[in-house]
């Protein structure tokens, strides 16, 4: 059973002593090199245990599963033990979800996810046998199959099978426990100033609506507005997902508040001023027919946001190195 330990606390006023110093530099590359570190650690335990074949990850959205997973793979496959990756988004049932009484759709329930397809692969390579892996496209709501993402069993391999419900009862159940690893990933810190706080749901929150306006095509509030969701699907695994983990991963960056809240504060910005416009666009986070799910409370939680970010002091993203774990979010 792993355990989240004591939350991180960082200080407005400790960014702004790193901000415009020589040794900031210093300060991010000691930051990324700790998170590396816990890649590390836990690749380490892989190699040292060699009957181990299966590495099962867990995480929350916006927690950098997509990184680690990344980071994880390339150190065993490095040290000459070739690490496959599945994702479990790719196992998305072809169908309409189901949407909460707000219009807000679930794709947070394990429901979602074809896992007697996903069992079938699994077996199949434990069995040694030849398995062709899908790719979900998320547009079009299908599956479809892609020759290069064939995977051919060898006796010394790894898989790495990640997910947000990469560590249920459900997957697990399946898996001969003594040669698995199970890892769970979560920002887990929080920033103080004198008159605010963001805690670890707010910074995935402004790293998930950071990532969906620059990758997805979303508003800030858009996000805001559909986090309901994501929150009371959280509410019922993660005590769960915790337990069952092996490793727990803290991806909070000490320095990334200087990089993901200022970006998310002009969108959350720009958002604003459109609804205020009346040019706000309709959700993307709902059913057809539905503007937003409850516009008020993710006007109210915008305002609470951006009074919290506008303490934060910026820094350019150039500084963010090209194999971190913000990447996924700027």
């Amino acid at each position: 059973m792993a355990e989240l330990g004591e939350t991180k606390v960082i200080t407005v006023r400790d960014l702004e002593n790193k901000i415009g110093s020589k040794k900031f530099i210093n300060y991010v590359e000691k930051c990324e090199t700790d998170f590396k570190t816990q890649v590390k650690y836990i690749s380490d335990h892989v190699l040292a245990n060699q009957e181990i074949n299966m590495v099962f990850l867990s995480g929350p959205t916006s927690s950098g599963k997509t990184t680690f997973s990344n980071l994880f793979a390339k150190s065993l496959t490095d040290a000459g033990k070739k690490t496959h990756l599945i994702s479990m988004d790719d196992y998305y049932r072809q169908c309409e979800p189901q949407y909460d009484a707000q219009g807000r759709p679930d794709y947070e329930s394990i429901d979602t996810i074809e896992m007697e397809l996903l069992h079938e692969n699994l077996m199949k390579i434990q069995r040694g046998e030849s398995v062709a892996i899908p790719t979900f496209n998320f547009k079009k709501r299908s599956r479809y199959f892609e020759e290069q993402k064939k995977i051919m069993p060898h006796p010394n391999d790894t898989f790495m099978i990640e997910g947000l419900h990469g560590l249920s009862d459900e997957l697990l159940s399946y898996i001969d426990q003594d040669r698995v690893a199970k890892i769970f990933i979560m920002p887990n810190a929080k920033l103080i100033s004198d008159s605010s706080i963001l805690d670890q749901t707010d910074m995935r929150i402004l790293r998930r609506l950071s990532r969906d306006v620059f990758h997805r095509g979303s508003t800030a509030i858009s996000t805001i507005d559909f986090w309901p969701m994501i929150a009371a699907s959280e509410a019922k695994i993660i005590p769960e997902y915790l337990k069952n983990a092996d490793f727990y991963v803290n991806s909070a960056l000490d320095y990334e508040y200087s990089v993901i809240v200022p970006k998310a504060r002009e969108q959350i910005k720009i958002s604003l001023k459109l609804y205020e416009e009346g040019k706000l666009p309709t959700s993307s986070h709902v059913k057809p027919g539905v503007y937003y799910a409850d516009l008020e409370r993710a006007l109210k939680e915008s305002r609470r946001l951006l009074k919290a970010c506008n303490e934060v002091p910026r820094i350019d993203p150039i500084v963010v190195p090209a194999d971190s774990i913000l990447q996924e979010f700027i």
